[in-house]
């Protein structure tokens, strides 16, 4: 798993840690996805509804989720920087 997350763009890797985190939670069934913008940026999707940033999302829960997954990436695949 660690090498073909090697292989992965920044935004599918953190989208890859991001739903490992919300297996069996209640935010699990929102349908809470990171893919990557055609300008190279994140869109956010809860459900159906896209947001253009994490900051655009308005749950505090989604959000808060989604900068653990953030900081959990940062640790775990860019250690020291």
């Amino acid at each position: 798993a660690e090498k073909s997350i090697a292989s992965m763009s920044i935004v599918q890797q953190i989208d890859t840690v991001l739903q490992a985190r919300l297996e069996n939670t209640s935010l699990a069934r929102q349908g809470i996805r990171l893919q990557e913008s055609i300008q190279g940026g994140v869109e956010v999707y809860v459900g159906l509804q896209k947001y253009l940033s994490v900051d655009d999302v308005p749950d505090e829960v989604v959000k808060t989720a989604i900068r653990s997954a953030i900081a959990e990436w940062e640790k775990k695949y860019t250690p020291g920087m």
